[in-house]
């Protein structure tokens, strides 16, 4: 027959709905949870009745039945114990040593006692020895000649509780209504409404019966006391409860190279300028592909755009092929970038880009495994995490332009004012510290050892997978859709393409057959699955003036064209208003600095909305030098002026 107890875990079926018990309460309830995380408190007398009545039915298939867990402990030593507290259990082993000494397991008579007890205080130094019923008490608890068993049971003293009975049924009642919900009501309302309901109960209560009210502070310590878990996700949600209360009890252990990669963006905290005008353009996202055993940055992407599928698609290409040819944009890195290869698994966030169904094709086709986290619990991924922390510490913060992660880190500095990289800097800085500064530092992780280091270790012994065509690296790390072969070629994103092959490709088809197309947003060819000879044929796009061009941006400028009622635009009309997309774009760049010159000219008119005096007043002018905030980066103005003109006769008082 098998058997169970109220232990933590144990399954049951609560009218039907299957349930585990989670904890006992502070006020002795159960709380179970179902399969959705949604709650249900019993007391043990609801959950018998409902056991008996066949309403709660205890699941038969389920571990440890019957069983308690095992938890391995040790019991207390005297350390565990106040200063105090062990001085009297040595003073109360000094007397049982002394009466009973060697070999001996009773006491003597009561007479040698009493000799014995005043000779054992006046050698210890107390004043009044002990009796004798004391001794024989210590001496049935002095078990195992165990000295902690001396110790004094203080903790067991004390009253009984204050709020008992009906008072605690009320209060719960006002905890459960007022406190444990999302509102947040202090315990000063609490105890306020606790108070009021208090008094309209003794309005029907006989004067001997009366409850007592408890003071302030009782029902403080009441409050203080309950299920911290059970308060916090009453009140601040079940994800903030589980992340407030989560316990780290494992360790992640990767055992080589590639084996598991994180991914994830991040909005720099720095502001650029264009390069040709020198003006803000606002701030950059950087997207980066971390390997966790070695912590070596397997690629990145810098972009203006906010993250979407194609970037997620463009930093993996990058990733997985072989550095050299990067590094040779950038002259001044020394060291080598080594990190290339196939991962075995990729750990992204829940965002919509890692979601995207050509994403995931992409990634079966290469056999790469997708880890999802759970919703809102990035420290799944926290090497990635932890290297954003640690880029910003090392480079962006030290870079003139930067916003800081805060207000109260950035204090008055003025970032717009201050801005000077561009993005090719930017992008030549980031790259220059990840490997010759990020893969070079000894990292607390890998023993004190570099993430250079401990790639090249594990290289050696470690098949590094690439792909045999980069071509078919594009092809599968590419967006996909299915289009009908039509006599001028296929259409993606009202662009045609056309070639021999697919002239020849589209006989051989039955009619209104589709055919896969993978393509990426630069618009200047795509990929077609010839399912004949099993491969992808790259078809080139039929207009070569959109070679080189952006699919987004060509989208953006048709949809303007429709907006403003033309009907078939021609190319001419199409590239004008992609031409005019982007100086809408460089318009918006410049737009702080025309705020900046209205300011000025504003500057030049007096208060009456008339031109300023051919000689205005004499200026005083102080020169106060301006303090560098990098040394290795370039640096603002050395000095600025500060100019003070005295009031004049025609200013307004």
């Amino acid at each position: 027959m098998q058997i169970f107890s109220l232990k933590e875990k144990l399954v049951v079926s609560i009218r039907g709905v299957t349930m585990s018990l989670h904890r006992r309460l502070v006020d002795r309830r159960l709380l179970f949870f179902d399969e959705l995380g949604e709650p249900t408190k019993l007391t043990e007398a609801e959950f018998y009745s409902g056991y008996e009545k066949r309403e709660i039915e205890v699941c038969a298939d389920q571990p440890f039945l019957g069983e308690i867990p095992c938890v391995r402990n040790v019991a207390p030593d005297l350390t565990c114990f106040p200063p105090h507290h062990r001085d009297e259990a040595l003073r109360r082993r000094k007397y049982l040593v002394a009466l009973m000494g060697e070999g001996q397991s009773k006491l003597p008579s009561e007479e040698i006692m009493l000799e014995k007890l005043k000779k054992i205080a006046q050698e210890i130094g107390d004043q009044c020895a002990p009796s004798i019923c004391t001794i024989r008490r210590w001496l049935s608890r002095y078990v195992g000649s165990s000295v902690v068993k001396l110790i004094p049971k203080h903790s067991k003293k004390g009253r009984s509780a204050a709020i008992a009975g009906k008072l605690e049924t009320l209060l719960q009642g006002v905890i459960e209504e007022h406190y444990l919900n999302e509102n947040r009501y202090s315990v000063t309302y609490v105890i306020g409404v606790f108070k009021e309901r208090l008094e309209a109960k003794n309005l029907g209560r006989l004067p001997s019966d009366q409850l007592t009210l408890p003071s302030d502070m009782t029902v403080r310590r009441y409050i203080a006391n309950l299920d911290p878990y059970m308060v916090d996700e009453a009140r601040l949600g079940k994800h903030a409860a589980n992340k407030k209360h989560r316990a780290a009890t494992g360790v992640l252990r990767v055992n080589h190279i590639l084996e598991r990669w994180e991914i994830d963006h991040t909005l720099l905290d720095v502001l650029l300028v264009d390069e040709e005008t020198g003006l803000g353009i606002g701030r950059p996202y950087l997207t980066i592909v971390l390997d966790r055993y070695s912590r070596m940055v397997m690629g990145y992407l810098l972009h203006l755009a906010a993250p979407n599928t194609e970037s997620v698609l463009r930093v993996i290409e990058r990733a997985i092929r072989p550095k050299a040819d990067l590094l040779q944009r950038f002259p001044k890195v020394k060291n080598e970038w080594r990190a290339h290869g196939m991962p075995t698994r990729i750990v992204p966030d829940n965002a919509a880009e890692f979601h995207s169904g050509d994403l995931v094709d992409g990634f079966n086709d290469m056999g790469i495994e997708i880890m999802y986290p759970p919703s809102r619990d990035p420290q799944k991924k926290g090497a990635v995490e932890r290297f954003f922390s640690t880029q910003n510490l090392g480079l962006i913060h030290n870079i003139p332009g930067t916003t800081f992660s805060n207000i109260q880190q950035r204090g008055d500095y003025y970032s717009e004012k201050h801005a000077c990289f561009t993005l090719t800097q930017l992008e030549a800085a980031i790259v220059k510290w990840i490997v010759d500064g990020y893969h070079q530092t000894p990292h607390r992780g890998l023993n004190k050892r570099t993430p250079a280091q401990v790639w090249a270790s594990d290289e050696a012994e470690h098949l590094i997978r690439l792909p045999v065509d980069l071509d078919a690296l594009e092809c599968i790390l590419a967006r996909r859709t299915s289009v009908k072969v039509h006599h001028y070629g296929i259409e993606v994103d009202s662009l045609g393409y056309h070639s021999s092959e697919l002239a020849e490709l589209r006989l051989r088809l039955k009619p209104d057959e589709k055919i896969s197309v993978h393509y990426r947003d630069e618009a200047g060819h795509v990929w077609v699955h010839d399912r004949f000879r099993n491969v992808f044929l790259q078809v080139p796009v039929k207009d070569k003036r959109m070679i080189g061009k952006s699919r987004e941006l060509w989208k953006a400028a048709q949809k303007a064209l429709r907006d403003a009622g033309g009907e078939k635009p021609s190319f001419d009309e199409l590239h004008r208003t992609y031409r005019e997309l982007r100086e809408d774009i460089d318009e918006a760049r410049r737009s702080q600095k025309l705020r900046v010159r209205r300011e000025a000219a504003r500057a030049k008119l007096d208060r009456e909305g008339r031109k300023a005096e051919a000689n205005p007043p004499p200026v005083v002018v102080a020169e106060m030098e301006w303090v560098d905030r990098s040394s290795t980066l370039p640096a603002a103005p050395s000095s600025f002026k500060v100019s003070y003109r005295p009031p004049s006769a025609g200013d307004r008082p």
